[in-house]
């Protein structure tokens, strides 16, 4: 969790009024057709440049790894150098999170997370992704989805880049945090055919800069794998339906990807060797900025404070919250803010929840912490419910705080109040301890097997199959000098 920002997606609402003004008729460059769009090639520019350092503050920040932002930039700039627009100015940035996402903003600032380099198997994998949505700056689909969203009302620059979030079950997720599940699946409805035509345009850059496009089918299908596993560590069966997705589902794109493969495909360089090399060290999973999960504990080394969440809890740190789900549908929210008083409980009263007449208001300790809960009452998904808030004063004008929810709230409080009395400052051997995961490279040496390497992983659960999945290995195959990746703390 970033140390407590506000996130950007209220502060971009006034970009809505920005793009005033009738629509014009523009021919697509890369495409051909004619589109209409209120905004200018100069207008798309402006507002990319407005919106980027509010995008870095929302999703962790740039990584902080020069050699690796070089990399990618090096490689976006190949992929730019041979679209229909050859003079655009593209920015491409590796933003510091663990989720699997790439996305576009008008102007042509591309984004790419590190969850998504350590997902991909080879640069050509990542040369298919940053041609996907370099596709969708030159296709000029980021100003139609501005102009659509300005349409349905939604007022946020934030919600119009939803369709460049590569998966869709976290372009759902992050929908839902913007607007009504209506709006948002007005705007990922629009952008479907869009994203089809950006993979084929990511696929005609790839043949272009001299990248085997085939690459484009086997990142897709690594998507495809990411999801099975991520609902299989949620304990979810079905995917998220097609309608609702940000994109297509992956499935459905491999497919119609491998068909433009198909036709176009060559003996293109893949560059194994030297994308290993580049992700070699990276962080794999939360950052070390923005606190981790272990478990059902969240530590925060940087602020020097953890909590525990009952067994059973997922806990998913963001950087906005860390967010958590119990095993008979309970729900959490941890976060801080600023606060104007120093007591919690005339915090909680008087600032967060005054306009909620929270009620049942307990004082008591936290470790030597002053500490405050009342029950109030909120809406989740439309439905309304008594949650109990809880306010921690941590110091210097900083509350930590709590939601949490429950079909049975009376029978979960004692649980709930558990969790706030378990917030304190880190020993000085959870300190130590509290060295992130790293991607380390290793070469595949005679009598190395899956299932060895394997047990050298050293992620939370799924070792085996985080393995598979991180190298592509479905087949089951191991070659003796093969590059592969391990995830090790330190």
């Amino acid at each position: 969790m970033k140390a407590w920002r506000r996130p950007f997606l209220g502060a971009v609402a006034a970009v809505a009024i920005a793009a005033t003004g009738a629509c014009t008729p523009v021919r697509n460059p890369a495409t051909g057709d004619t589109q209409y769009t209120s905004m200018s090639p100069a207008q798309e520019a402006a507002i990319g440049k407005d919106e980027h350092p509010k995008v870095l503050a929302e999703f962790g920040g740039a990584y902080a790894d020069p050699a690796l932002q070089a990399y990618v930039e090096r490689v976006g700039r190949s992929l730019g150098q041979v679209s229909e627009l050859k003079d655009q100015t593209f920015t491409f940035t590796v933003l510091d999170s663990d989720v699997v996402n790439a996305f576009a903003l008008p102007g042509g600032y591309v984004y790419v997370s590190r969850g998504l380099l350590a997902l991909a198997d080879n640069e050509a994998e990542l040369a298919g992704v940053l041609g996907h949505e370099i596709g969708h700056v030159t296709a000029r689909h980021t100003a139609q989805r501005y102009d659509r969203a300005m349409l349905g009302q939604l007022g946020s620059l934030g919600a119009a880049i939803l369709g460049g979030v590569l998966l869709g079950d976290a372009g759902a997720q992050m929908g839902q945090q913007v607007g009504s599940l209506g709006a948002t699946a007005y705007v990922q409805g629009f952008s479907r055919s869009q994203e089809l035509e950006a993979d084929q345009l990511g696929i005609r850059y790839m043949a272009r800069a001299g990248y085997d496009p085939e690459a484009m089918v086997s990142f897709l299908d690594a998507m495809d794998g990411y999801g099975a596993l991520n609902r299989q560590l949620s304990g979810r069966s079905e995917e998220t339906p097609t309608w609702l997705a940000s994109h297509p589902r992956a499935r459905d794109r491999v497919r119609d990807a491998a068909q433009t493969a198909e036709a176009q495909a060559g003996q293109g360089r893949v560059e194994s060797a030297a994308y290993m090399s580049a992700v070699d060290g990276m962080i794999f999973g939360d950052s070390p900025e923005q606190g981790h999960v272990r478990g059902n504990v969240f530590v925060h080394p940087k602020l020097d404070f953890r909590f525990e969440a009952p067994a059973g809890f997922k806990l998913v740190n963001t950087p906005a919250a860390v967010l958590g789900k119990g095993p008979r549908g309970q729900i959490m929210r941890f976060d801080a803010a600023s606060a104007k008083s120093a007591d919690p409980a005339a915090y909680l009263t008087q600032e967060w929840a005054a306009k909620l007449q929270p009620q049942n208001l307990r004082r008591f300790e936290a470790n030597g912490r002053p500490a405050a809960t009342a029950t109030a009452p909120v809406a989740i998904n439309g439905k309304k419910t008594q949650a109990l808030l809880a306010a921690v004063a941590m110091g210097e004008g900083r509350m930590y705080r709590f939601v949490f929810a429950s079909p049975q709230l009376g029978a979960d409080s004692a649980a709930f109040e558990g969790v706030v009395r378990s917030l304190r400052r880190l020993t000085a051997a959870e300190r130590a301890d509290a060295v992130p995961l790293r991607i380390r490279i290793h070469t595949v040496q005679p009598g190395d097997t899956i299932d060895g390497l394997a047990r050298r992983m050293q992620v939370d659960e799924a070792a085996r199959e985080w393995f598979v999945l991180l190298n592509g290995l479905q087949d089951g195959r191991l070659v003796p000098g093969q590059k592969v990746k391990l995830v090790v703390r330190g």
